[in-house]
């Protein structure tokens, strides 16, 4: 059974050798110059091995020295070229020269390969190969290329850990402890022809980090495990209880510790396989709840600043596929890139068949491109933030809107109030005059037509009253009258309340549209009331000013300031909301030297009037 076993492993090990030596030559003859040069390393590790299993000689037969040069020189030559060709670095091909000519002179001394000299050569090919592969993908490999040396080595780290497995159950003996554990060796060198052979063709038929991934979770869990039960084992033992009661205890250990070591172990293997980068679904739930938070950033902001934390790019630009939207959709997070750089890849975000903007992402440092897990997980987001920020862009058309609407209501009353003051009015005023001197001539004639004439006089002085009521109730009279710094001088001469200091900083501003100067006035007086009510303040001081194409009203105060979880009274609400109505934006916050701050910015679409 153990020979038969052994027969079947050199079959199936050759074949996969002989299979991936055809697969690679193959591939080889596709690229371009140059490209051939790691596919023939390969088939020349790979027929070595082969030849090793399937026709074993004597250790100076005929097959034993070609198997000996084919690994002697193909080694160096795969370390130098893997997986595009290049040597890099470019001396690399100073050891691959040394190995022939070391390997023919030696085999025309008759040399003995078992001396220490030849075993010393080995070791320093070894180190420098390892050097060369690991100078390669840190300084010059692609986002491809270093994934064909991710599968290299995770090959062979899957063979390193079954050779482990084997000497340990073997008393640590590989390959030479019987035909089965020659047998067991020989499946335990697959991983790494399986490794070498896809990293060269087709290194992205599968996810080789998940794959990675998988691999450190299944080893790391098996070793804890392992040596948990082992551990429990031998201090059970050493306590005196027998072998059997000793499993039972180590087993339960594994059911108590079985679900946290796994957890564990698989945090660290996303930990060094990607870094911290989210996958996919982390992606969208981060991303879901960065949408359902409190956060003055807009939409597109954290849309970027999730793409970013999901593929630890250094540059995400939110970018709008119309110009008109570009106030909504565009946002940018990190060190700015030009999306016209071949590297940076644009992933669309689109709803219902309508492009609504793309996210533009630059591979991480040091890579030329994105994995196939970093474009799923932006896939997702960018499915996710597709309804995002359309719901922004319509906040905003409808905030655009209302805004409009208040403005054009507020320019409608400050209209209508002129056309009772300048109009109305002087005419009322006209007609009492004239009831007034036709009830004077009609006393001496008619004193019942006088009467009547007084009464409509008092008739049209009421309706003139009411004119004025009403002309007063649209909008105050002191903002058409004499501006927006003396209707605030005069609302706050009369609002209730002491300050023991208010000082005003208003710039000019000129003639500002009837619903922003309403709104700094109402905004003013709010805040000043409050402070007056709330916050115990020895001083304050009201600022107004043009900034950004808009008004910013601040008012500061070094009273008591707000509490960490503030809540809004109907004062700070009626602030924010006459901002939002008009577009515009209102913070509470607490000054750097205490006190209070409250800031709104208000836009002014048309340019004013000086």
């Amino acid at each position: 059974m153990d020979e038969s076993l052994l027969v079947a492993s050199r079959i199936v090990i050759g074949t996969a050798a002989i299979g991936g030596a055809l697969v690679a030559l193959i591939t080889s003859v596709r690229r371009g110059r140059r490209a051939w040069l790691s596919p023939a390393a390969a088939v020349m590790l790979l027929v070595g091995f082969a030849l090793g299993l399937v026709a074993p000689g004597p250790p100076n037969g005929v097959v034993a020295d070609l198997a000996a040069a084919l690994w002697f020189i193909g080694f160096p030559l795969l370390a130098s070229t893997f997986p595009d060709g290049r040597f890099v670095p470019r001396w690399s091909i100073g050891l691959v020269a040394a190995s022939v000519v070391v390997f023919i002179v030696d085999s025309a001394v008759g040399g003995d390969r078992s001396s220490t000299w030849w075993t010393a050569f080995a070791a320093v090919q070894l180190v420098l190969g390892l050097g060369f592969i690991a100078y390669r993908y840190r300084r010059s490999a692609t986002t491809a290329e270093r994934e064909s040396v991710r599968w290299a080595l995770l090959g062979l780290l899957a063979s390193v850990t079954c050779f482990v497995v084997v000497a340990f159950v073997h008393g640590g003996r590989i390959g030479d402890a019987g035909p089965l554990s020659e047998a067991a060796a020989n499946a335990a060198s697959l991983p790494i022809i399986l490794g070498v052979v896809i990293g060269l063709v087709r290194p992205r038929v599968w996810n080789v980090d998940a794959a990675f991934r998988a691999f450190l979770v299944v080893v790391g869990v098996a070793a804890v495990l392992g040596l948990l039960f082992a551990g429990v084992i031998a201090a059970a033992t050493a306590l005196g209880a027998e072998f059997s009661a000793a499993a039972w205890w180590g087993a339960a250990a594994l059911a108590a510790a079985g679900h946290t070591i796994t957890r564990v172990c698989a945090f660290a293997a996303n930990w060094l396989v990607f870094r911290g980068r989210l996958a996919p679904h982390q992606a969208a739930a981060r991303l879901a709840a960065v949408l359902d938070a409190d956060d003055p950033r807009s939409t597109a902001q954290r849309v970027a600043i999730v793409a970013a934390e999901a593929t630890a790019s250094p540059s995400v630009t939110v970018r709008a596929a119309d110009p008109a939207d570009a106030a909504v959709f565009d946002a940018h997070c990190g060190v700015p890139i030009p999306t016209s750089e071949a590297s940076v890849e644009e992933v669309p975000i689109a709803l219902g068949g309508e492009l609504l903007a793309a996210l533009a992402v630059a591979p991480r440092n040091g890579e030329s491109s994105l994995s196939a897990r970093d474009r799923s997980g932006l896939a997702t987001i960018a499915r996710l933030a597709a309804p995002a920020l359309h719901g922004a862009r319509a906040l905003r058309e409808a905030t655009a809107a209302q805004a409009e609407l208040v403005r054009a209501r507020e320019e409608e009353r400050r209209e209508l109030r002129r056309e009772l003051h300048d109009d109305l009015g002087p005419w009322l005023t006209g007609l009492v005059l004239s009831a007034a001197a036709l009830a004077r001539r009609a006393d001496p004639l008619d004193p019942v037509l006088g009467d009547t004439a007084r009464e409509l006089q008092h008739d049209i002085q009421q309706a003139a009253e009411r004119a004025r009521d009403i002309s007063h109730g649209l909008r105050p009279p002191v903002l058409d009258d004499h501006g927006i710094e003396a209707a605030i001088r005069d609302r706050l001469r009369t609002a209730p309340g002491t300050v023991p200091e208010v000082r005003l900083e208003i710039e000019h501003v000129g003639e500002l549209p009837a619903a922003v100067d309403l709104a700094v006035l109402r905004i003013v007086q709010e805040s000043v009331a409050n402070v007056r009510s709330h916050a115990d303040a020895r001083s304050c001081t009201v600022r107004v000013g043009l900034a950004e194409g808009g008004v910013r009203v601040e008012v500061l105060d070094d009273g008591i300031g707000v509490p960490e979880q503030l809540r809004p009274g109907l004062g700070l609400r009626s602030i924010r909301e006459r901002a939002d109505e008009l577009g515009g934006t209102a913070r509470v916050e607490r000054g750097l030297r205490g006190g209070t701050v409250v800031s709104v910015w208000l836009p002014v679409e048309r340019e004013v009037v000086p």
